[in-house]
């Protein structure tokens, strides 16, 4: 009751298209990190995370170009339709930021970085909480993330 995807992890930055892979990403049992280097030269390679999960994305946003499904094993994945928006200590977290905003809000954290860039996809759990005196640089700076609090990660049967 699994696929294996694979995602351009330079590609999918915008809200929608984070979105759309971050259940997947956050339940995966596997993610590899890999570059496929194109027209034989080191300046063209692509970072890609090969993702094997019970969750299914949400291929909507996606276009051809951001994604592909590597294997499926026709059984039923799981969909899972919650996130929250607030930033709260303790939140499951996932997303596209800088690596520097990601090392001041999130602990217990794994990145996967992109080539020529300061940018990351992450996963991890906030180590902070929005509050009126204190917003973190992710949010100040609009960067695409996922939440889920801890009850709906509990929620969540796999």
């Amino acid at each position: 009751m699994a696929n294996t995807w694979q995602f351009k992890i330079g590609r999918v930055t915008s809200q929608a298209k984070v979105s759309a892979v971050a259940n997947s990403f956050l339940f995966a049992d596997s993610i590899i990190p890999i570059y496929a280097q194109t027209e034989g030269t080191a300046d063209n390679a692509e970072a890609l995370a090969i993702v094997t999960s019970n969750v299914t994305i949400d291929e909507g946003p996606l276009s051809l170009t951001d994604y592909e499904i590597l294997a499926d094993d026709s059984d039923s994945e799981v969909s899972v339709d919650i996130s929250t928006g607030k930033f709260v200590e303790g939140n499951l977290i996932c997303g596209y930021a800088l690596y520097t905003e990601v090392q001041n809000d999130v602990r217990n954290f794994v990145t996967y970085k992109i080539n020529g860039s300061d940018f990351v996809w992450f996963k991890g759990i906030c180590s902070t909480t929005q509050s009126q005196d204190y917003t973190p640089l992710m949010l100040t700076n609009n960067r695409a993330i996922h939440m889920l609090t801890p009850e709906q990660v509990a929620s969540v049967q796999l």
